[in-house]
């Protein structure tokens, strides 16, 4: 098979998975949303691509959708689950939505990292002092703040008992 017979394969499957994605969004947002994996914003946005720039997009030689699964060894779990196929079904929904958690939580700590990012760049360009230093410092006070707050309790609490 040619490259050229590979690349529109992959556009295929892209303007069917972008066609596929609006409908869900469509009938059910919420469902679409947890399958899709996707968040509120981009719900929106889908929803309201025309047609025409649906197969625009679909035209780029990479694929726009990607295997779920993070390792071999969930794949592995799902093939040589049992044989019935309402426990597939179960063991297949489990293993997706804990996967789309962890995937949530390192997306967001990446923007967390980013925000840090773009407030550093912008306290550099004010002529502040720069990111890292004040993390540093606001670290500092943090643990200032804790462990005064820790002398004030043990104050309260009075002298230890001696028996």
């Amino acid at each position: 098979m040619s490259t050229e017979h590979l690349l529109d394969d992959v556009r295929d499957v892209n303007l069917s998975y972008l066609l596929l994605m609006q409908r869900l969004i469509n009938s059910d947002r919420e469902l679409a949303m947890f399958r899709l994996k996707i968040d509120e914003e981009m719900a929106d946005l889908l929803s309201k691509i025309p047609v025409p720039d649906l197969v625009k997009l679909a035209r780029c030689n990479q694929l726009l959708c990607h295997f779920s699964l993070g390792d071999a060894s969930e794949l592995y779990s799902l093939v040589n689950a049992s044989e019935d196929d309402d426990m597939r079904r179960v063991h297949a929904a489990i293993l997706l939505s804990s996967q789309d958690k962890r995937e949530g939580q390192r997306r967001q700590g990446e923007r967390r990292q980013g925000d840090r990012r773009q407030a550093d760049r912008r306290t550099q360009a004010a002529g502040d002092w720069s990111g890292p230093e004040r993390r540093r410092s606001d670290r500092r006070q943090a643990e200032r703040r804790t462990g005064k707050d820790r002398r004030q309790a043990d104050r309260r609490a009075g002298p230890p008992d001696s028996k």
